[in-house]
């Protein structure tokens, strides 16, 4: 008999595998041989894919593969696409997510697995599913349109542009009876409406993008050192003075941030700054942000006390703060900092590097039962079979793994006791507790890889392998043993990423390209590329790194700023003097950094120069979000 799996299926599907299921206990009771019956299965199973399947069946990006069995008549974001749109004159629902996003999987299951939503979205509109980590400047345009109009952004992220492209409303996640609520209102009001439609969207779009061009006007008043300054002060007035971090609700890392400050905090001794970044560093180890079992940190935490985190890993994340806490150990002269930086590394090692040499890009949220955090959460029952009394009582202590859960699928481990707390309470050396600790984790983690499973996003993203590589350089400076994986990932760079003169934006398990590199991408790699040549003392590396610099301004350097992408389907295509930092970290800064490592090319620097002194209002308005391009200038590295 053939197994179903009934997560694989779209609400349609269910149907088709109840019947199906009905089929072969039918068949089996008439003692049909097990050998056709398993045939009749398969191709059953085959015609329904078949007859169902969407334009990204099969897409090497797994987060859009997912929705290739959707009754939603997906397309991918391309020029066609936009095409049909025009000539039907439909609304376009551009609708981005990403692979790790666990309300990306919530809205699938819910509204477009959904015949009904699918049947007016298939009559009324134009679908097109973006995987945003394939397309940043899209979703970073997006996103902004949201935050504008809205206030708030996230995943996710729904937008309905007219025919001609202009963002015309947008939404995060909706329950389904809502998200119909929605369709069936825009399917009206297009009808009815059209015209008033067209101009509020071409009203929006001017509107913003005169506020745009306000940002962007060039202030020369501002000094390298005032600019320093008014950022160092916004980072502290954002500052959670309690438990470190910035901002009082949600926690993200806010890794760029924290960067621009050590480095500021290394020219410039600010005893504030230098509480500040220790509380942080300390809080977000200890926190739930990470991950105390299997190391890595998650990628932000839903409360403010570094407590309960969203629980997808990125490796973009993990290769920021390593980089962050293996510079701390040095500035801080604290040894813990330099083992938490080694220790994440050792994590996208364990559980993100390729047999290739290559870094995928996420692990889930959510486990292969579709339970958020159901891969690193803890029942009582199951840490009494595993753990011995002396070891349940250690974590009982070190982590409070007594407390009432936090939820329901059980308790997340954080540590509730410092380290000289924990001596004197168990009477122990660092040395001791470092060992009881060791033993407790590898019980812990090998049980929870035995028993469950967490969803990959395999693609290997060039932007964020860069970073990886950067990350690897700076452990290089405290472990030789991260040169043997640091060559191999500059070799997956040379032979599956770099085309000659183009870099791939990202390739699947078998070495496809999916698309084009963006100014991201360029930057991140000639940015890790640099910082290998220059620390491992490699010069075919430092060439590389060169190319790819060269490429990166001869594509997306305009003279006077950057475009973040060689093509932009969009109305308006932006164009930036300055890129801000996000949750990564700008782009421009990188590229700006690894070009500063060849000095010999007077006319590259001579770029480099002009474009750090072309500084806008908004840099020293909003300082903060662009604090790794005032470190850039301050630091000169």
């Amino acid at each position: 008999m053939c197994a179903i799996n009934g997560g694989f299926l779209n609400a349609e599907g269910i149907y088709a595998a109840q019947s199906l299921y009905s089929l072969v206990k039918a068949l089996n009771s008439m003692l049909f041989p097990r050998i056709l019956t398993f045939l009749v299965c398969t191709i059953l199973l085959f015609n329904y894919t078949l007859l169902h399947a969407n334009e990204l069946a099969g897409h090497p990006s797994p987060y859009l593969a997912l929705h290739g069995n959707d009754p939603v008549n997906w397309r991918a974001w391309n020029e066609a696409a936009l095409a049909k749109a025009r000539k039907e004159n439909k609304l376009i629902l551009v609708s981005v997510g990403y692979f790790a996003c666990h309300w990306c999987h919530v809205m699938q299951r819910e509204s477009f697995s959904n015949p009904d939503i699918a049947k007016i979205l298939n009559q009324s509109f134009v679908s097109i599913k973006v995987d945003r980590e394939l397309n940043p400047v899209l979703d970073e345009r997006l996103m902004g349109f949201i935050q504008a109009t809205r206030g708030r952004g996230g995943w996710p992220l729904n937008v309905f542009l007219t025919p001609d492209g202009y963002p015309l409303t947008a939404m995060t996640y909706a329950p389904a009876e809502s998200f119909s609520k929605i369709l069936k209102s825009l399917q009206t009001r297009w009808k009815e409406e059209r015209d008033e439609l067209n101009k509020a969207a071409r009203e929006v779009d001017q509107i913003l993008s005169e506020r745009y061009e306000k940002e962007e006007k060039l202030d020369a008043s501002s000094s390298i050192e005032g600019l320093a300054d008014s950022f160092v002060s916004q980072a502290l007035q954002y500052s959670d003075e309690m438990v470190g971090g910035f901002g009082h609700q949600n926690k993200f890392p806010s890794a760029p941030q924290l960067w621009a400050l050590l480095e500021i905090n290394s020219q410039k001794k600010h005893d504030a700054v230098s509480r500040f970044l220790e509380l942080t560093l300390d809080k977000m180890a200890d926190g739930g942000l990470n991950d105390q079992v299997g190391g890595g940190f998650y990628r932000y935490t839903v409360d403010p006390q570094w407590e309960t985190p969203h629980f997808e890993k990125m490796l973009y994340t993990n290769t920021m703060l390593a980089i962050l806490y293996l510079k701390a150990s040095e500035q801080f002269q604290n040894p813990r900092y330099k083992t938490i930086g080694l220790g994440t590394i050792q994590f996208m090692l364990d559980s993100m590097a390729g047999p290739e040499g290559a870094f995928i890009a996420s692990l889930s949220a959510v486990d292969n039962n579709n339970v958020e955090g159901g891969f690193y959460l803890w029942k009582r029952d199951e840490l009494k079979k595993l753990l011995t009394l002396e070891e349940l009582g250690f974590i009982d202590a070190v982590w409070d793994m007594q407390r009432e859960p936090e939820l329901e699928a059980g308790l997340l481990p954080w540590v509730v006791l410092s380290r000289e707390q924990q001596k004197k309470r168990f009477t122990l050396t660092d040395a001791e507790l470092d060992n009881r600790l060791s033993g407790i984790r590898i019980k812990l983690k090998k049980a929870r890889e035995a028993n469950r499973i967490i969803p990959r996003d395999n693609k290997r993203l060039a932007g964020w392998n860069g970073l990886a590589l950067a990350a690897l350089a700076e452990g290089l400076k405290h472990d030789n043993r991260l040169k043997q994986q640091g060559e191999a990932l500059v070799q997956f760079i040379r032979q599956r990423l770099w085309q000659g003169e183009r870099l791939n934006k990202a390739v699947d398990d078998n070495g496809k390209s999916m698309g084009d590199g963006s100014l991201q991408d360029y930057a991140y790699v000639a940015y890790g590329l640099a910082q290998w040549g220059e620390i491992a003392n490699n010069q075919p590396t430092s060439m590389l790194a060169k190319q790819v610099v060269d490429q990166a301004w001869k594509r997306f350097y305009t003279g006077k700023g950057w475009r973040e992408s060689e093509r932009d389907l969009l109305p308006r295509p932006l164009f930036r003097r300055h890129i801000r930092d996000s949750s990564l970290i700008s782009p421009e800064s990188l590229l700006l950094r690894a070009s500063k490592k060849f000095s010999a090319d007077k006319n590259l620097q001579q770029r480099v120069d002009s474009q750090l002194k072309n500084r806008t209002a908004n840099m020293n308005e909003d300082s903060f979000y662009y604090a790794t391009l005032i470190s850039t200038a301050a630091n000169g590295k």
